[in-house]
């Protein structure tokens, strides 16, 4: 019992400390430190590592943070990591079947992708003057190049650190069973 309140309490914190750390450490960074986005890696993170409900609650309660201390209309961060794990769980089953450093990758990216597609889309239906649409933006590229590499790189730093640690990524082998 007190093992598992400890684990809620564990991750509750972890949780909160990384969205508060995005908002007011890594945002005032130069341009391309400025841009790692330490809440998406920790959702893809529990959501390839445990599953899409500790995902789920991670986007709850890094949006709710990021909600209440952003500047833009509250429940932007909620919708874009919810739509963000859903995307990212549903690529994770549906086309990623494995736990290999590359489906890590690739999911990774995909959600970098996905997280700032849907965060822009949302900003530019609740902004009224918005000078040009994101896509033809030559920041928004820039920026998701950047956060695209930053989370390659931390993905790939986690990823061979979990597996140190975890036994979820050892290889394991079907046995075979008779036809007959």
């Amino acid at each position: 019992m007190f093992k598992k309140i400890g684990q809620i309490i564990f991750f509750l914190v972890f949780v909160s400390a990384a969205a508060l750390a995005q908002f007011s450490f890594l945002s005032s960074l130069p341009e391309f430190f400025g841009q790692i986005n330490l809440v998406v890696i920790v959702l893809l993170f529990f959501l390839f590592f445990f599953d899409f409900r500790t995902a789920v609650w991670t986007a709850l309660i890094a949006g709710f943070w990021l909600d209440l201390i952003s500047f833009n209309f509250f429940g932007l961060y909620l919708i874009a990591l919810f739509l963000t794990a859903a995307c990212a769980h549903w690529l994770s089953v549906s086309w990623l079947t494995n736990r290999s450093l590359y489906s890590f990758l690739a999911l990774i990216l995909s959600a970098t992708i996905v997280y700032n597609i849907t965060k822009e889309i949302l900003l530019s239906l609740s902004a009224y003057d918005q000078a040009a649409f994101f896509l033809v933006d030559g920041n928004f590229w820039r920026a998701l190049a950047y956060q695209s590499a930053w989370s390659l790189i931390v993905a790939l730093l986690t990823f061979n650190f979990a597996g140190i640690l975890t036994r979820r990524l050892q290889p394991f082998f079907l046995e075979k069973k008779p036809l007959l």
